[in-house]
């Protein structure tokens, strides 16, 4: 059995965030921020902000960490030079975080 990220004192490893990728490959175009056309590269980095995000911030809400991950996106991925907004991303990256608060028996583990 796989214990979840959000327990204190449990190391992450390159497996979890590469079946994290895999995952999210397989499943990008069926969730509802999805628009015909997107590419998976137009999301994956903001999988990979909220799978971060999670095991940085076990701890705490998403609620609480939100306007932070905002902030560290737009740094990030400026306007204009970035094909995805905070707007289109964020539910991206929420996604991501609930999923590595919850892995599940067909959903990578810690992801």
């Amino acid at each position: 059995m796989s214990v979840p990220y959000q327990i204190p004192g449990r190391v992450p490893n390159d497996d979890d965030a590469t079946q994290a990728s895999v995952y999210w490959r397989r499943h990008f175009d069926g969730k509802p921020y999805y628009d015909e056309g997107e590419l998976f590269e137009d999301y994956e980095p903001a999988y990979r902000a909220g799978h971060n995000a999670r095991l940085r911030e076990f701890g705490r809400a998403y609620e609480e960490v939100e306007s932070e991950l905002q902030r560290e996106w737009e740094t990030a991925h400026p306007q204009g030079r970035s094909r995805t907004t905070w707007e289109k991303a964020r539910h991206a990256v929420r996604s991501a975080w609930e999923l590595a608060a919850r892995p599940g028996k067909d959903e990578p583990h810690g992801t």
